[in-house]
């Protein structure tokens, strides 16, 4: 209890610490900004937040004070003052006064049966009477020191139990008083950060509206003659589509043969090894083994990004959607030969891809590249804890029918009594037999059968879930009881209102189980969320929230609230702006979203408060790509929306990949050998959308109020990633439908899982 204490009182002053010195960085903050003259609001946000810390922080140093005089100091005093010695020195003095005691008696009765011996009798006991005289001072003694350790024990007892508890319940009215000046102090603050919510959403679109005519500006200056070559910027070749990859040097051609490190991927170093690679003109690169007798490692360039590396001119990285090839050259020179040969080979494949798209639909490269990928994802999702047997009976006979709209996993027979439920509760694909978009295997990747059932099966005890064995009618009723009626789910929620508290919590933390939990409980999904001021619901906010990490609830939330017929409307619903989830895809750059809203019936001709369909507010923000597939979605051309682009964080179990059989250790140009330990190979995410500024849903929906320019929070800073333009700065995509331009860009995007890109100037 001591050492707990101690150490609750120690962090607590570090905490305190800490807090001070962040009050005074606040304080410095809020004297700069009123001494460099810029916004008042933003100085004297500063500095209230300084005071509000440096309160809190007194609070919290009031409390450690307390729990060190109330606890730590009576606890000290009974271990180094009563419990000292307790076991030895305390209960020695009644333990001698026994024993003498014992021996004074054992005497007597002793000299007693000698006396009677000599007198010619037989005594076989001594009374105690005989003998009480005797030992009157022995036994008062004894009497005293039992009573002295009695009443030692009793006072301990006392200093541990009800004296230490009395301090305890001292210290919970400190802890008490902390936390009620505490509320108060946020309380008063609480109405100051809700108006300062407003004024710096007022400040950053005055910033940013500054920032827009600087860049403006800057590209006017940019354009101007001779510009380019004093700032050292060339004109860009039309070389063909790239994705804003380098652009190669034409003259070194499509092909080349030599040898480059490579890094291996040893278990215990990570080393360079000395391999020779090919690049071949169809759009591969084949990296051989140390023995050159084993066939070669095939990497298909389409799905491929080449970036240099910026601290060394020799090294350079190719980024496949599994893992990441880290190759150095001989020189700089040769690094450009290589990049180069590589950009123009990819470049040549996707020529081809384009051709056989415009003639066939699709080519075989392009088909067998998507394969690849669906078949990465089918089998990772195979290899997720608990989904290898059937989520409604255990079973493992041929449990690979995926049940799209919840993620999990069932055997052929719970797969039929699914059907006879109707798509609009469950929708059952096979894993095998049936051609599955990225799209639908999304859910399957983050839910699993066992968080799945953690809360469908919740209250169900294990002896009334249905066996392999169990007949089709115990089937039926158990999987309509599940699915249909919820009748297993835990019920946490009083009323409509906590439901919906909860709900709004799922989607801001991301989590999908605890979005499930809330539609096992009957939520109405379509329903506005308690704290928004503008009708917003929850597809509404998992939309503006979505940054690249949370695509599977918008695809949750699409998938069902869209698939029984009273709920068609649900897809629809706008907030008081007028604003469908498909608008707020459209504003905010959501290309992904738009896919999985439009392939679950999203209406693309709403018009919003302001009269503006989602097709004229991409126009208006200059989203091209949102544009361009709502115009898809307008024309029912539904086969775009069946595969998305995310990192899909899939483990490297490519059979291609090139793990490297040699550990011989190759040293680098300098010399060096520094070997390292194998980690995980991290990798960019194909593209990062726009950030979302996190601000309070009422300030949301004001930027979303209806206007002649459907003016909304202020677009994202021009450092921020965005996807790239399919038709910008490229000759090949302006000589193209846009039909077929478009069909290329949702190619790339979606094989090229690690591309990272920057925004071209």
């Amino acid at each position: 209890m001591k050492k707990a204490i101690k150490s609750i009182h120690n962090s607590g002053n570090s905490h305190v610490d800490n807090e001070v010195y962040f009050s005074r960085v606040l304080e410095k903050l809020g004297s700069n900004a009123l001494t460099k003259d810029q916004e008042p609001d933003i100085a004297a946000a500063f500095l209230k937040f300084a005071v509000v810390t440096k309160e809190l922080s007194a609070l919290m140093k009031t409390l450690m004070q307390n729990i060190n005089n109330i606890v730590m100091f009576p606890l000290e005093s009974l271990l180094k003052g009563d419990l000292k010695g307790v076991k030895g020195d305390l209960k020695r003095p009644f333990d001698k006064a026994w024993k003498d005691y014992e021996a004074k008696y054992a005497k007597i009765e002793k000299e007693k049966k000698q006396q009677a011996k000599e007198a010619g009798l037989i005594r076989s006991e001594v009374t105690s009477a005989e003998i009480a005289d005797d030992m009157e001072k022995e036994r008062r003694l004894f009497q005293l020191q039992m009573c002295e350790y009695l009443i030692k024990v009793n006072e301990i007892k006392t200093k541990k139990g009800i004296e230490l508890l009395q301090h305890l319940v001292e210290y919970y009215h400190a802890q008490t008083n902390y936390f009620q000046d505490g509320l108060k102090t946020i309380e008063h603050f609480g109405s100051y950060v809700a108006d300062l919510s407003v004024k710096l959403q007022k400040v950053r679109q005055k910033q940013d509206e500054e920032r827009r005519r600087l860049t403006e500006l800057r590209t006017l200056l940019r354009s101007s003659p001779g510009i380019e070559k004093e700032m050292g910027h060339t004109p860009e070749r039309g070389a063909g589509y790239s994705l804003h990859q380098p652009q190669g040097d034409k003259a070194v051609g499509l092909t080349r043969t030599g040898h480059l490190l490579k890094k291996s991927e040893g278990k215990m170093r990570r080393v360079w090894q000395k391999r020779r690679c090919c690049v071949q003109a169809e759009g591969f690169l084949e990296i051989c083994h140390a023995d050159e007798t084993k066939p070669p490692t095939r990497v298909n360039l389409l799905t491929c990004q080449i970036k240099m590396v910026p601290d060394d001119k020799r090294c350079f990285d190719l980024i496949s959607y599994n893992r990441t090839y880290h190759f150095q050259a001989e020189d700089e020179n040769d690094q450009k030969a290589w990049m180069s040969v590589l950009v123009n080979c990819k470049e040549g494949a996707l020529l081809r891809a384009f051709d056989d798209g415009g003639r066939l639909g699709g080519g075989v490269g392009a088909n067998a590249s998507l394969l690849e990928l669906q078949q990465a994802i089918i089998r990772h999702v195979q290899r997720l804890p608990s989904n290898d047997r059937c989520c409604d009976c255990n079973s493992q006979n041929d449990t690979t029918w995926l049940c799209i709209n919840f993620g999990v996993v069932v055997c052929i027979e719970c797969s039929g009594i699914h059907r006879d439920l109707g798509v609009h509760i469950s929708r059952i694909q096979s894993l095998t037999l049936d051609h599955l978009g990225t799209s639908q295997l999304l859910l399957a990747r983050h839910m699993t059968n066992q968080g799945f059932n953690d809360v469908m099966e919740a209250t169900l005890h294990a002896a009334n879930k249905p066996t392999p064995s169990s007949t089709m009618e115990e089937r039926y009723d158990f999987i309509r009881a599940k699915y249909v009626e919820k009748k297993f789910a835990l019920r946490t929620c009083s009323d409509e209102h906590e439901l919906l508290s909860d709900l709004e919590h799922a989607v801001n933390n991301k989590n999908i189980h605890h979005l499930l939990q809330v539609f096992a409980e009957g939520v109405d999904l379509g329903a506005t969320i308690p704290t928004s001021d503008c009708g917003e619901t929850a597809l509404h906010l998992a939309v503006v929230r979505e940054m690249g990490t949370s695509l599977h609830l918008v695809d949750f939330l699409a998938q069902n609230m869209s698939t029984a017929a009273i709920d068609r409307q649900t897809m629809v619903k706008q907030d008081s702006g007028g604003n469908s989830a498909l608008h707020l895809c459209a504003y905010h750059d959501k290309t992904e979203c738009i896919k999985l809203l439009s392939r679950n019936g999203a209406d693309p001709a709403l018009h919003n408060a302001a009269d503006k369909t989602p097709l004229e507010v991409a126009q208006d923000r200059g989203h091209r790509t949102c544009e361009e597939l709502i115009r898809h979605a307008l024309q029912r051309q539904k086969t775009l929306f069946e595969n998305i682009n995310i990192d899909w964080n899939l483990s490297h179990d490519d059979g291609s990949t090139d793990f490297s059989d040699d550990e011989t250790i190759i040293e680098d140009r300098n010399g060096c050998v520094t070997p390292e330990r194998k980690g995980a190979i991290s990798r960019p995410a194909s593209y990062a959308e726009s950030p979302v500024n996190m601000r309070s849903r009422s300030s949301t929906c004001d930027s979303l109020k209806s206007g002649s320019s459907f003016r909304g929070p202020p677009p994202p800073p021009l450092h921020a990633k965005k996807p790239p333009h399919p038709q910008q700065g490229n000759q090949f995509c302006c000589n193209r439908a846009s039909i077929f331009i478009l069909q290329i860009y949702n190619f790339i995007l979606l094989y090229s899982l690690n591309f990272s890109f920057s925004v071209h100037p």
